[in-house]
């Protein structure tokens, strides 16, 4: 007489469940970890950059067409962003990420990282986006 193995089928089944189980997890925390970086502002259009290191502005300081700065959608003045930036980094001179709209005229661009110099930024990094070619 001879007898099935019946074990071999549940076996298989439950491998199978696992991985599903495992897939399942890893989507869960890419799509949390995904939200972490807070949005780009929507009225700023970045300026272009071919062959800069792309890196995402998650706490930049928006410089507007009009010459307007805002910080996460707030209106800002160049003093009050460094003093925060200050208080939060616990540094004297914060290094500050300047994410500016591409029809920002260039005196105004200039005159915006002048005040945040003198309000004791130590360097000021403009923010582009990187285009392909």
């Amino acid at each position: 007489m001879i007898r099935l193995n019946r074990d071999k089928p549940m076996r298989k089944m439950e491998t199978t469940i696992s991985l599903i189980n495992i897939v399942f997890l890893m989507l869960i925390f890419f799509l949390v970890a995904g939200q972490i970086a807070p949005p780009l502002d929507s009225a700023v259009t970045l300026t272009d950059a071919r062959d800069a290191e792309s890196l995402p502005p998650p706490d930049a300081l928006f410089a507007h067409a009009d010459g307007r700065l805002t910080f996460r959608g707030a209106d800002m003045t160049a003093d009050a962003f460094v003093a925060d930036r200050r208080m939060r980094l616990a540094t004297d001179a914060p290094e500050i990420l300047l994410a500016a709209d591409r029809e920002l005229d260039a005196r105004r661009l200039v005159e915006v990282v002048d005040a945040l110099k003198q309000a004791g930024a130590a360097r000021v990094k403009v923010v582009t986006r990187r285009t392909t070619p």
